[in-house]
């Protein structure tokens, strides 16, 4: 146990029995020297000798309690310097962990004796300020090492720090000829009347740091400066909100300012035939799926009509937050392009109706689903009678406007699914695509169609005379058409396209020959019994047309 001044109690006993061993000592040279006193008067009384014996017991016990007292002490320092090598070994390990770490953060301390003007840098601290390891330095001799620019707001800061308490900052030092980044962060200690006495705080080397946030810096102006100056439409966006907008995204969507677009939501300005498939593409994004390539859609402009733009969106941070980037560029005119040029590749520029190549397409197409359905289809070739006086008297310029209005008068006798080409020159073919699985009914919707067309064509034409003298004068002519009529079914895969077209083309000109203005059905068929009854049994009804 301890008492309350923390001693073992033995030691307290060690300490009484030492009193009362060296009373008992003095008691005894005291006895002795009385009875050397009383010899010296009484020679007869001769008491010194056992008195001597007592005395000499004493001493002889005292001896033994102090060299047992002795070598518990020696003991217990022994056990004390052992302690203390062991602290010693232990701060030691410490100090060296300390310099490692300040090392691997490029991070040094130092202390301050500021009434001695006195600072007192740590290995590390020293080898960041450049100096040699153990230098002290004094406040003016630091200053001389700071590059020449930032000394005032050194000297400010420090002359704050003795007022707050608190030195912080960051400046630049030369360093071995180098320009070198540091930041020095301390606390001051006051005395009592409240002069500062003393700091301790500690240095960084921060180079690293600034030059890369310098480099981000940068790197964000150069991208905000790429961002505001390309001609595609930025938008930042979370969860919809839009929060940031590039001035090419106010211009695509016809915004008047910037808040008129922060304002609204990504989903106000999708079109809403297209809303259900960007929505799925952000969500992809969001859960850092890849992207496919950029994708087509619809958007609104604020005014509320729909634009034609390419969409690709992707996952960044913004603001500390992520947040979807979307690229948007409007391919409107891209659009009306690849429009121009699918009509120049497969329509005719005169008449819009669709050219050879894409009757090809949609013959195929016929053929392949009559396999499928087993129905019937139908073409027809026409070329129009009485065509080349027209050109040869008005011009080309005439016979342009009845070769359009032709083409209309076509597509007025057949349905909408069915097909009217121009073939060249003034040649037609019309498609008439799954009629009826019945070759008897099937033939006879295709008479129907061909004899309505046959009559259509017969009408008289009113063509505007482009004449500048007059311009409302007028000119009519009376053109018919002689028609060739292919009904085909389930053909074999030997039969192509070009092979029904060149039937058809044939009964065509069976009709010219026979006098024009009618309607032949060809000798090919869907199989040679059909064929036989085909030409046998209508061509007579053919050739009253």
């Amino acid at each position: 146990m301890a008492d309350q001044d923390g001693e073992p109690a033995h030691g307290e006993s060690a300490r009484a029995l030492l009193g009362y061993a060296m009373a008992a000592l003095v008691a005894g040279s005291g006895l002795v020297l009385m009875l050397l006193q009383v010899r010296t008067t009484s020679p007869s009384l001769d008491l010194l000798g056992p008195a001597s014996m007592l005395v000499m017991g004493l001493a002889a016990g005292l001896m033994v309690f102090f060299s047992r007292a002795n070598r518990r002490q020696i003991a217990q320092l022994n056990t004390l310097g052992e302690e203390l090598a062991e602290y010693t070994q232990l701060l030691e390990q410490n100090t060296d962990l300390l310099e490692r770490a300040q090392n691997v953060a490029n991070m040094g301390s130092w202390v301050s004796d500021i009434p001695a003007d006195d600072i007192a840098p740590s290995p590390q601290g020293c080898k960041i300020m450049g100096l040699p390891v153990g230098t002290h330095i004094r406040f003016d001799d630091y200053l001389k090492l700071v590059l020449e620019e930032d000394r005032a707001s050194v000297k400010s800061a420090w002359k704050d720090a003795l007022k707050n308490g608190v030195f912080d900052g960051e400046h630049r030092l030369l360093v071995n000829g180098s320009q070198h980044w540091v930041r020095h962060k301390g606390e001051l200690e006051y005395e009592p009347g409240g002069q500062a006495v003393s700091a301790l705080g500690i240095v960084q080397d921060i180079t690293e740091q600034k030059r890369m946030r310098m480099a981000l810096k940068s790197s964000e102006a150069r991208y905000r400066t790429l961002i505001e100056w390309t001609p595609d439409a930025i938008l930042v966006h979370r969860h919809t909100q839009i929060m940031y907008a590039n001035p090419a995204a106010l211009k695509l969507f016809g915004a008047s300012d910037l808040y008129s677009l922060l304002s609204k939501r990504t989903t106000d300005l999708i079109h809403p035939d297209d809303l259900g498939n960007q929505r799925t593409r952000m969500l992809r994004a969001l859960s850092s799926k890849p992207m496919s390539t950029p994708a087509e859609a619809r958007c609104l402009k604020l005014d509320g009509s729909p634009i034609d733009v390419e969409v690709q969106g992707t996952v960044i941070e913004f603001d500390g937050e992520p947040a979807v980037h979307v690229s948007i560029r409007d391919i409107t005119q891209r659009k009306v392009l690849e429009h121009e040029i699918r009509l120049l590749a497969f329509y005719d520029t005169l008449t819009q109706l669709p050219n050879r190549r894409l009757l090809d397409d949609r013959l195929s197409q016929a053929i392949t689903a009559n396999r499928r359905s087993g129905s019937f289809g139908a073409l027809m070739f026409l070329d129009l009678d009485n065509f080349k006086p027209l050109n040869d008297t008005y011009g080309h310029g005439m016979g342009d406007l009845l070769l359009k209005e032709a083409g209309q008068r076509l597509k007025t006798c057949v349905r909408e699914m069915d097909t009217v080409a121009r073939f060249g020159g003034d040649e037609f073919v019309v498609l008439l695509a799954e009629l009826d699985t019945d070759w008897q009914k099937s033939r006879q919707f295709a008479e129907t169609v061909a004899q309505k067309i046959k009559a259509a064509m017969a009408l008289p034409y009113t063509l505007a005379l482009h004449d500048l003298g007059n311009p409302s004068l007028q000119i009519e002519h009376c053109c018919t058409a002689s028609i060739g009529v292919l009904l085909f079914a389930s053909t074999s895969s030997r039969t192509s396209a070009q092979d029904l077209t060149k039937w058809a083309d044939a009964a065509m000109y069976q009709a010219k020959n026979e006098g024009r203005n009618r309607i032949c059905f060809s000798e090919h068929s869907a199989s040679e019994t059909v064929d036989q009854y085909f030409f046998n049994s209508n061509r007579a009804s053919a050739d009253k047309g």
